[in-house]
């Protein structure tokens, strides 16, 4: 006894089937594609972040590379025009009144980075540098 062939039923299933995912392709995409924008999107916020982390270190050189050869005031303009107008906060340690010749100054940087801001989340990006104190 030969077994049944279902050969003439598999053409009218699969027609049948095509029938019915008409569409799905177009749902798919619709569902996929904020997903990939949000993606993407944190991608590129991420990026911005890594290139503020870097921004944030040299600030920090430039005001320790200033704070080793003049006052707190120059230090401050100084890193005011090295963040390009960002929101930033210096700390030097220790101040000028205290800096003798030979000393280490750190300087102590966060910038406010632009990342993220889309979310609605604040960023600050530290950066550290020290310098020795050279003769005025």
């Amino acid at each position: 006894m030969r077994a049944p062939r279902f050969g003439h039923l598999a053409g009218r299933i699969s027609q049948a089937g095509a029938a019915d995912d008409r569409g799905s392709q177009s749902v798919e995409l619709a569902l996929i594609l904020p997903g990939a924008v949000l993606l993407l999107s944190l991608l590129l916020h991420g990026a911005l972040l890594g290139a503020d982390l870097v921004a944030a270190q040299t600030v920090a050189v430039q005001a320790a590379r200033v704070a080793a050869v003049d006052d707190d005031a120059a230090v401050q303009e100084a890193a005011a025009q090295a963040a390009g107008g960002r929101p930033l906060q210096v700390t030097l340690e220790p101040d000028a009144t205290r800096r003798m010749p030979g000393d280490v100054v750190t300087a102590t940087v966060r910038l406010r980075s632009s990342a993220f801001a889309t979310f609605g989340a604040t960023v600050w990006c530290p950066g550290r540098a020290a310098m020795r104190v050279e003769d005025a």
